[in-house]
């Protein structure tokens, strides 16, 4: 077993820590924030397009990692004090989020949700741009199995608390929860706010995208698009589910979600050795099966249990495809243009994650939830096709 430096430990206690607090605020806009507005009347088109817009400024995040790329922020460097600005936003905001007055000052609320959407978007780029720039590349896909479970646990911590503040104290206390839940990574940066104005960074070159300019990386662009167009734009809407709708309260649904983010937790954690053995194309095409008879099993309607079951397979799979599909990105991530190269990939996924928002409210409406997850199993079909590339092609590993 390889041996951790006291280096990398404290680097991934950092990167864990700053990808607990995305967890903890994916879990409220993918999930509580459905639940929240549909309280107050809103119908699924209505909060499908909330949704959507929500992920706009992780498409745009590309901007945000080149201005990291390029400027250093008040002479502390490229990374930690835009982590720091996006960590202090999102806490800001979901401290500001229950005061606004629903359904009435709606304009209000999304203009509040968006700034903390943007803070998450501005430390999630920093954060990646970081840790291509410091990770040896022995040690990327243990960095990113941190980076992958970390967000999952985040997300079931925020899942099973907040499920159950929601039904036994309020609204409130999920917003209050998931602000607790990004002072440690908020409590680190700064600590090591000096050290990292240290950390040596590639003096940005436009011609680093040229990496980008390939039959591999196009196909991998691809394939998380898709990817998270199918999946995200389903299980962001299981509490329309037949089955999930007859149990009722908030916190069974959000129990469901919460089984889904343990098989994450633990396909994250299997990835790095399966994938060192079977190798990076066939890890992803097993991660893609693996989804496509999850999601089957979602649109059936044969009982809670069966529910819960596929929606921890489902987990299971998402883990173990997201965790291979970051290792490929920080292969084709060069250090001159870090954050941004990266950014650019990790685009595709959330261009993917804002369809599949915009159209699974529409579509959970006109042909319901297991309409919805049979034909995502459909879409995830068509990612086998530009995976082919990836076989032949230069991707590294």
């Amino acid at each position: 077993m390889t041996r951790i430096s006291p280096e990398s430990r404290h680097r991934l206690l950092l990167f864990g820590s700053l990808y607990l607090a995305q967890g903890a605020i994916l879990s409220y806009f993918l999930t509580f924030n459905i639940l929240y507005l549909r309280e107050f009347g809103f119908t699924a088109s209505d909060i499908g397009f909330f949704q959507a817009t929500l992920v706009l400024p992780f498409i745009l995040k590309i901007l945000l990692g080149m201005v990291s790329d390029r400027f250093n922020l008040f002479g502390l460097g490229h990374r930690h004090p835009y982590i720091l600005l996006g960590l202090m936003l999102q806490i800001a905001g979901v401290l500001l989020m229950p005061l606004v007055a629903l359904p009435d000052d709606l304009g209000l609320f999304f203009a509040v949700a968006l700034a903390v959407a943007i803070g998450m978007a501005l430390y999630d780029t920093c954060t990646d741009g970081l840790a291509v720039e410091t990770t040896p590349a022995d040690e990327r896909g243990l960095v990113q199995g941190v980076m992958v479970g970390s967000r999952a646990g985040g997300i079931l911590v925020a899942l099973l608390l907040g499920g159950l503040l929601v039904d036994r104290a309020g609204w409130s206390w999920v917003f209050w929860m998931v602000a607790g839940m990004t002072l440690p990574g908020l409590f680190l940066v700064i600590t090591q706010l000096q050290a990292g104005s240290r950390t040596r960074h590639a003096e940005f070159e436009w011609q680093s995208f040229r990496s980008l300019l390939t039959r591999p990386a196009a196909a991998l662009a691809a394939i998380g698009c898709l990817y998270a167009l199918a999946t995200d734009g389903l299980l962001a809407y299981l509490s329309f589910h037949p089955h999930a709708e007859g149990i009722g309260t908030v916190g069974i649904v959000g129990g469901l979600m919460a089984l889904s983010m343990v098989g994450r937790m633990l396909g994250a954690a299997a990835s790095a050795g399966l994938t060192d053995r079977m190798g990076k194309v066939p890890a992803l095409n097993l991660s893609i099966g693996v989804t496509i008879a999850a999601v089957l099993a979602l649109s059936a309607q044969f009982g809670v249990g069966v529910l819960a079951m596929a929606c921890l397979v489902f987990g299971m799979a998402y883990g173990f495809f997201t965790t291979v599909y970051a290792a490929h990105a920080m292969q084709q991530s060069p250090p001159a243009a870090a954050a941004s190269t990266f950014a650019i990939f990790m685009l595709f996924l959330n261009l993917g994650v804002a369809f599949g928002q915009l159209t699974g409210g529409m579509l959970t409406e006109r042909i319901g939830f297991s309409g919805l997850a049979g034909l995502m199993a459909v879409v995830l079909l068509v990612v086998f096709g530009p995976s082919r590339v990836l076989r032949t092609g230069p991707l590294p590993g």
